[in-house]
């Protein structure tokens, strides 16, 4: 293996399409019914780039029709599909790289899309509102920005938020529309998060041309061991994916388990967790360290396993040294990744795993890092942890191992724990949860919810 400071050199390339993006997001900030030569400057860069790829015709029609007043959807669509395309390019690149670091065999990182299934008509109707509204932020600019634009989107999202074949987009959406609402009208444009606005103005509209449908998936029994949780939420949404290795059929297959649920900002804390009763032997199995043993459940190809509530628990296995076997970089031992869908190609997406020991941490300008062994340093992505979390940057500072993942943001590489030993101790997010599903406080906010919404039910 080579030092983890290689992480630290960005593959040729790599910085000048992060520059490109980032120009090109300055559009969104201005708005493009308000571009200057400048603006026009980048969208003529962007189409050289892109001389010579099935992308570039439509994109000349695109760039031609907005620098002359011209705006229609399908070319805002064009714009989306054209940034996606750079940072999926970004997102192999950065793969190759963390791959080759930790001695891994470089294989298939994305499947192929199923064919695309029809969404019901009255859903079209939906995505085409959402196509325009998108396409009303991108003329208006982040910068000029006010709740006008956004609020006559409610009746839409709420359609959305319905519709189970658009439970993806209504996530996103979800979550994006409460932050821009949350944000407007803004002061100072220097305080726009610009990368991850745009982010999620491309992640909607692609969403809307292609809607994201599960792959089929193949039943599979095997013995599951659960290695650490990635907890996420924000105020109307809560998701966790725990990362684990299953072994079926004389191998071993790096997995995937994310559950999500619909909250109000009103259920906080560690009440988040009472939204997940069909997960409590899930839960269980990763506080207690325990194997447990799947039979005929259901396997997308991308390694994601879709959780069926129940499983038998078995013996006991040690979380670290399992991690360590597997994840050290240039472990000997092997196993199947996991893969990616193509319309998730981002570098955000990326999530390595590794297990890091023969390390000191220190603290340089606030950000917590780790000193290797080697002489590589690599920053804790500690803004990726859930305030809920068990882990914080106290006991991460005196641990001696961690278990995360790789992840790249801001033009830079980050380990995000997802378990650690402190003090001869294993800590990981979502140690508590199983003990609060079967010993739920008497009164608790989902409980109080839930029965509102179920005398109301009884009185239709």
């Amino acid at each position: 293996m080579t030092s983890i400071n290689t992480l630290n050199q960005l593959p040729e390339g790599t910085q000048a399409a992060l520059d490109l993006i980032a120009e090109l997001d300055q559009c969104f900030i201005t708005g493009f019914a308000n571009l200057d030569n400048q603006h026009h400057q980048t969208l003529n860069t962007l189409l050289r780039i892109f001389t010579g790829t099935p992308l570039h015709q439509t994109l000349a029609d695109a760039c031609t029709a907005i620098q002359g007043n011209e705006f229609v959807e399908r070319h805002f669509t064009v714009l989306a599909a054209v940034r996606a395309a750079l940072q999926g390019s970004l997102f192999d690149t950065l793969l190759s790289q963390a791959r080759n670091l930790l001695g891994r065999k470089e294989g298939d990182v994305i499947i192929a899309e199923n064919d695309p299934v029809e969404v019901p008509e009255h859903a079209q109707v939906w995505l085409e509102s959402v196509r325009h509204w998108l396409m009303e932020i991108a003329l208006v600019g982040y910068a000029r920005l006010d709740t006008s634009t956004l609020v006559h989107f409610t009746k839409t999202l709420e359609q959305i938020q319905a519709e189970p074949h658009l439970i993806r987009q209504a996530a996103l959406l979800t979550g994006f529309y409460h932050e821009l609402v949350n944000r407007v009208p803004i002061a100072d444009s220097s305080t726009i998060p610009i990368y991850r606005w745009v982010d999620l103005w491309t992640q909607a509209m692609v969403g809307t041309l292609h809607p994201a449908v599960l792959q089929q998936p193949k039943t599979i029994s095997g013995t599951l061991e659960l290695l650490g949780l990635d907890l996420r939420h924000h105020a109307h949404l809560v998701s966790f994916t725990a990362y684990g290795l299953l072994t079926a059929n004389a191998s071993v297959q790096q997995v995937r388990i994310t559950l999500s649920a619909y909250k109000v900002d009103v259920i906080s804390g560690d009440q988040i967790w009472l939204l997940f009763p069909h997960a409590t032997v899930l839960l269980d199995a990763l506080t207690q360290n325990q194997v447990l043993h799947l039979n005929d459940v259901p396997l997308l190809p991308t390694g994601d396993l879709l959780w069926q509530r129940d499983a038998e628990v078995g013996s006991n296995y040690n979380l670290m040294k399992k991690a360590a076997e597997f994840f050290s970089p240039s472990a000997s031992k092997i196993f199947t990744p996991s893969l990616i869908s193509p319309t998730l190609r981002h570098p955000v997406q990326l999530a390595e795993p590794v297990f890091l020991s023969n390390y000191k941490t220190s603290t340089n300008n606030n950000v917590l890092t780790l000193n290797c062994q080697d002489g590589g340093v690599l920053p804790i992505a500690t803004e990726r942890i859930s305030p809920l979390s068990e882990l914080n940057t106290e006991a991460l500072s005196k641990s001696s191992e961690i278990f995360g993942l790789l992840r790249f943001d801001a033009g830079r590489w980050a380990v995000q724990p997802l378990a650690a030993t402190v003090q001869g101790k294993t800590i990981f997010t979502g140690q508590k949860a199983a003990k609060i599903l079967k010993t739920p406080p008497k009164t608790s906010t989902v409980a109080t919810l839930q029965e509102r919404a179920s005398r109301l039910l009884r009185k239709r």
